[in-house]
């Protein structure tokens, strides 16, 4: 079972923060990555690009996620992001970058819903900024440690990530089922509401 889809304008209305029109935040973060100039809550917002049909999902692909925190959450500091999947939880897949305003605008509010739910799902956040020039590994880890978040970051080796995963903005996150199937893509920022909303239902989609 797979998401009820949802309009960018109406979840826009309703909860997500930030104006991210596409084409400005293209330019503003650079070729791979979407973000803005000055992070604030607007009607215009996010987008869902799933790109494929209601009920329809596609594979989560494999790379090595390389833990900044967190290695007990995922089993180790260095592990196969198809390792994190067989546990069976749904997994919140979140593509940031160090040097991407809106990325720090959204981590706080990833941390409140997670940890409202993280018995429920996982909250993976992906630091691909050493692979887009948008931050080094350093400067990843002290933004995630001065915004205090309690869920596993880290980054990866893989320079094919972003293209296999169809990133098309920053920041981008992706909701994984149980059976490690895509059934969400979103680009753009996302408040805590949102994000609860979603996660309820990523697992309603996992059968839970």
């Amino acid at each position: 079972m797979g998401f009820r889809r949802m309009a960018g304008g109406e979840i826009g209305r309703r909860r997500v923060l930030a104006g991210l029109g596409i084409g400005a935040l293209s330019a503003a973060c650079g070729e791979a990555a979407v973000t803005e100039s000055a992070p604030a809550p607007t009607a215009a917002a996010g987008t869902d690009v799933s790109g494929f049909p209601a009920g329809e999902t596609r594979p989560a692909p494999d790379f090595t996620f390389e833990a900044y925190q967190g290695a007990d959450l995922v089993g180790g500091e260095s592990v196969q992001f198809s390792q994190i999947l067989a546990a069976g939880k749904p997994v919140v897949l979140n593509f940031w970058a160090a040097q991407c305003p809106p990325c720090r605008v959204e981590m706080p509010e990833f941390d409140h819903a997670w940890q409202a739910a993280k018995d429920r799902v996982l909250l993976v956040g992906l630091d691909v900024g050493p692979l887009i020039n948008l931050g080094t590994r350093a400067e990843g880890q002290a933004l995630a440690e001065e915004l205090g978040v309690t869920y596993p970051v880290g980054t990866t080796s893989d320079a094919t990530v972003m293209q296999r995963y169809q990133v098309l903005g920053m920041p981008s996150t992706l909701f994984i089922t149980a059976q490690s199937q895509i059934s969400r893509q979103w680009t753009g920022i996302l408040d805590e509401a949102s994000t609860t909303e979603f996660i309820n239902e990523l697992v309603q989609a996992s059968g839970g």
